[in-house]
């Protein structure tokens, strides 16, 4: 579970971060590119990393939590 919980937390911390750094007209079909919008989507980006690193840091309670039984 903690490894699954890691491999989902590692994917949403780098969505977050694409799309802080990343114009919308850039972005990849399956991520919402806007035509002509040459801003990053930084409240969205901004939402995903915090959920990323919350996911990862409960990946890493659970690993803890794993390894003291």
């Amino acid at each position: 579970m903690s490894i699954a919980s890691g491999l989902v937390g590692l994917i949403l911390v780098t969505l977050g971060v694409v799309y802080l750094i990343v114009a919308c007209q850039k972005l990849p079909g399956f991520l919402g590119p806007i035509p002509g919008d040459s801003s990053p989507r930084t409240p969205l980006g901004a939402g995903v990393l915090v959920i990323g690193v919350l996911v990862l840091g409960v990946a890493a309670l659970l690993a803890r939590r794993g390894r003291a039984r």
